[in-house]
């Protein structure tokens, strides 16, 4: 809308204006916050205090924007839908008298998070972000996207342990035909800070994968807040196309020795930059703690009691080329020979020596071989491939595949299974393989012959 908005003076004007104004049986009181298009004000009825919304339909009207009006019925498609950790809309319309369009939502008395960042206990971190993600799956199974998803849109309610998304401005119909913003083009809308690679170029596909790959990305963006305690590229905000650089190329830093790993993980996976890759290695779950795997345990149970070590190991830094790819490939491969003689040497009295090559200098996969024991039961030996695959080097992100069957079975054509995806950490694929071997070994001592079923692991 040519880039005009209600600024604070006319938001002022507004507050005087509109001040013991009754809008259909909400008295207005007070300005609470104003933005591109519209301003928002604390309004009273028989139920308590609102929040009524108030829309400029003078900016709308002068420059013919039909897409607004668009997303303001959008919006109130809303009314009567109910999720804990988003906004209830009430109702809305047109003022007959001044003739502005108004939506009228639940008053929430908490602070922004954008507001209150510092002060979030790092505690509440994980229900907050479960919360977020609720809301997130909520909207998808209504079929729709919220698209400006950042600090700012969310309110904290009941001492940091109630997250509230809110501002449905830019809601989108996932599927439906885009709006016509400027002669045909689709102009970026949301906010440029929190907004995803392809979003920002309007690159993005139109379908569930699409704005999910989006919704992924801003929740992850605002994770990035809570655990790193700043706003994501906040060094680059001016002038604007630094920032436009940076959402583009700058892969942000996620450390922290207090947050727990797998949001760390959920994190750096969900800023990746491709939206493919981002959707290949991220799902809602991602942002909720792991299970525990009671099959793999049982299966641990049966061949001996695991042991478990931890062994952090340095992470090269990201070099965005094809040296760094092969560099990173090296560290894993040669990182998982270690974690397989590790493992064997923690467990020695229930597993038999094993040889760990790999299959070629560059190769992706090794090969994993014990021989047969008749002292631990494992009479025809066991064979394991991995393959490693790097999805983004920037994030470090792998995939890791295994097979595994008797020495006296051809591993040729066998199907492999996923038993890790995520960044680089040497103690949570130790973790993954190991399970993986005891699965292996429980079949193997059983006298089958394979493929083994490495199912039971569940979602990497």
């Amino acid at each position: 809308m040519g880039g005009e908005t209600v600024d604070s003076g006319k938001a002022k004007e507004w507050e005087g204006r509109f001040r013991g104004k009754v809008i259909e049986g909400w008295t207005i009181e007070s300005l609470i916050d104003h933005g591109k298009s519209a301003a928002v004000f604390r309004a009273t009825g028989k139920d308590g205090p609102v929040a009524l919304k108030i829309f400029d339909d003078e900016i709308i009207q002068r420059y013919g924007d039909e897409a607004q009006l668009s997303r303001i019925k959008r919006e109130l498609t809303l009314v009567g839908q109910y999720h804990p950790n988003m906004v209830r809309l009430l109702g809305g319309g047109v003022d007959e008298e001044s003739k502005n369009h108004f939506i009228v939502m639940e008053f929430l008395d908490g602070p922004s998070l954008s507001k209150c960042l510092a002060d979030v206990p790092e505690a509440n971190i994980p229900t907050l972000i479960e919360q977020l993600v609720s809301a997130c799956e909520f909207l998808e199974s209504l079929k729709l996207a919220h698209r400006d998803i950042k600090p700012a849109n969310i309110v904290l309610l009941d001492d940091f342990n109630r997250l509230v998304l809110l501002d449905f401005g830019v809601l989108k119909p996932i599927g439906e035909a885009g709006l016509t913003d400027v002669d045909g083009q689709r102009l970026f809308i949301g906010t440029l800070q929190y907004s995803s690679p392809e979003f920002l170029l309007r690159d993005e596909a139109n379908d569930a994968d699409g704005w999910r790959a989006l919704s992924l990305y801003q929740v992850g963006a605002v994770l990035h807040d809570l655990i790193m305690r700043r706003p994501i590229f906040e060094e680059f905000v001016n002038p604007y196309a630094a920032l436009v650089n940076a959402v583009q190329h700058e892969v942000p830093n996620i450390t922290s020795e207090t947050a727990p790993s797998y949001l760390a993980d959920a994190c750096r996976m969900a800023l990746v930059k491709d939206p493919v890759k981002r959707l290949g290695l991220v799902r809602w779950d991602a942002f909720r703690p792991p299970p525990a795997a009671s099959a793999v345990e049982s299966a641990r149970k049966r061949v001996g009691q695991r042991i478990l070590l931890a062994q952090a190991e340095a992470v090269p830094a990201p070099v965005p080329n094809a040296t760094a790819a092969r560099e990173l490939l090296d560290t894993i491969v040669e990182g998982l020979k270690i974690e397989f003689r590790r493992i064997r040497q923690a467990n020695s009295s229930v597993m038999p020596p094993l040889e760990v090559t790999r299959a070629g200098r560059r190769s992706p996969e090794l090969i994993v071989q014990m021989e047969p024991s008749e002292n631990l039961k494992l009479a025809k030996g066991l064979r394991m491939e991995v393959a490693v695959q790097i999805i983004d080097v920037d994030a470090q992100a792998i995939v890791v595949h295994m097979a595994a069957a008797a020495c006296t079975v051809s591993t040729e054509g066998i199907p492999r299974t996923e038993v890790f995806k995520g960044p680089y950490s040497s103690r949570a694929i130790g973790d993954r393989i190991e399970a993986a071997m005891f699965l292996s070994l429980d079949q193997a001592q059983q006298g089958l012959e394979g493929p083994f079923n490495l199912q039971e692991l569940g979602e990497a």
